[in-house]
Parts: structure tokens; C-alpha cells; sequence
């Protein structure tokens, strides 16, 4: 479907001379990025409907978005296992976050911004498969991860310092950082070639 569509709309522009035939494979793959993205967004808001956790969905998507867009990390082979994965980790990262108690969250939150900060010093970005990153790309990606990293830590640790009440939205938001830097981890890369 999102091939279908992407393949449609690109011609479509095409043959209004918008685009020129060389870049049509180009247009291509930016519209499918753009449609599954739409449709990945749209299924998570809708599930995350039915559960009553639009504020932490929309937490998680913002968070491990941000840092996704300029990190990179583990790419699953098709649109719908993205989507499962993504699905999956975002309620039990909302779960696992709603789930601290209080006068726990500061330590978890701390250690989960922590190792991801390391982990992405370490190892960002991750090139994606279909697309590998030149050694000025490269260059350009690690230091918006960095910066990255470090907005994110600052608004969250803020967040929490000047209302202890946003704990539970604090935990998800730092767990949603950690589970995006873990798909950094050249293990994740491993398992999905194998």
C-alpha cells in the first residue's frame, strides 16, 4: 500500500514536469518515508486511543523521534514489523513508565539518561540500510545526536525538578531516550541481518 501510493504520487509529478525523470526515484523513496511515517503516527495515536494514553503516546513519538531522526538505529526489513515494533515498545515503555514509583523515578530516570548518553556518544548515528551516510554526513548526524541528547536530558530533568509530578511522564520520556539509544547498539544491527 505504501509502495502503491508512493509510486502513484511520484509519477503523477512527474508527468506534470514537476520532477525531472532522474530524480523520480529519489521523490519515490522520500514519499514512501513521508506516507509510512503518516500512517505509523495515525496507527499509534489510534491505539494509543483505545488504551486512554494519548499524553504518554504522544510523549514516547516526540522523544524517540527526535532522537531517531538525527541518531538513527535498527531498521526492520518491513513497514508492517516497524510498525509491530514500534507499537510494542511504545506501550511498554508507557507501561513501564507509569509503572515507577516516585521515590524510584529519579534514579531510573537518571540511569536511563545516562547509558543513553553514552550509548550515543559511542555510537551515533547509525547509518541506515538504504541509505549509507557519506563521512561529512556522518559528522554533520553525531553532533545534532549530541545535541540531541543533551535538549533532552536538559527539558526532562527540568520537567522533573520543577514539577515532581510530571515523574511518570519524566520516566517515560527517559526510557523512550534509552530504548532509542539501544537500537544504536551494533547487537541490534546483528540480529536483524541474521
Amino acid at each position: 500500500m505504501i509502495d502503491d501510493i508512493s509510486g502513484i504520487v511520484a509519477q503523477k509529478i512527474l508527468d506534470a514536469g514537476i520532477i525531472r525523470s532522474e530524480d523520480h526515484d529519489i521523490y519515490y523513496y522520500g514519499l514512501q518515508l513521508v506516507v509510512s511515517t503518516i500512517i505509523k503516527v495515525f496507527g499509534l495515536i489510534f491505539i494509543a486511543v483505545l488504551f486512554k494514553k494519548v499524553i504518554e503516546a504522544v510523549i514516547f513519538l516526540t522523544v524517540f523521534g527526535f532522537m531517531r531522526i538525527n541518531a538513527g538505529g535498527l531498521h526492520l526489513d518491513t513497514y508492517m514489523k516497524c510498525f509491530i515494533a514500534t507499537a510494542a515498545s511504545m506501550m511498554l515503555i508507557i507501561w513501564a513508565g507509569s509503572s515507577i514509583p516516585s521515590y524510584l523515578s529519579f534514579y531510573i530516570i537518571s540511569v536511563a539518561l545516562a547509558i543513553s548518553f553514552l550509548l550515543i556518544i559511542r555510537y551515533a548515528p547509525v547509518d541506515n540500510p538504504n541509505r549509507t551516510l557519506s563521512k561529512r554526513e556522518h559528522g554533520i548526524y553525531r553532533k545534532r545526536s549530541i545535541y540531541a541528547i543533551t535538549i533532552q536530558i536538559i527539558i526532562i530533568v527540568t520537567a522533573y525538578f520543577i514539577n515532581i509530578k510530571l515523574y511518570r511522564y519524566c520516566s517515560i520520556a527517559s526510557l523512550s531516550v534509552l530504548f532509542e539509544s539501544l537500537t544504536l547498539l551494533p547487537l541490534a544491527s546483528r540480529c536483524r541481518q541474521e
